[in-house]
């Protein structure tokens, strides 16, 4: 009866546990969706950056 009564519980939580791993697995998936964003708009500036210094250093050399 003890193990019916296990075997109870984890039915009963097993759904709950796979709604949290949804969740969690879509809250991932969005943050390294922004992640990624955030590191081409980094590389992106630092592309810009760079273009903007070479252009300064050439036109006050």
């Amino acid at each position: 009866t003890r193990f019916l009564t296990v075997r109870t519980r984890f039915l009963a939580v097993r759904p709950r546990f796979l709604a949290v791993t949804t969740r969690f697995l879509a809250v991932r998936t969005r943050f390294l969706a922004v992640m990624t964003r955030v590191l081409a708009v980094t590389t992106w500036f630092l592309a810009v950056r760079t273009r903007f210094l070479a252009v300064r250093t050439r036109f006050l050399a």
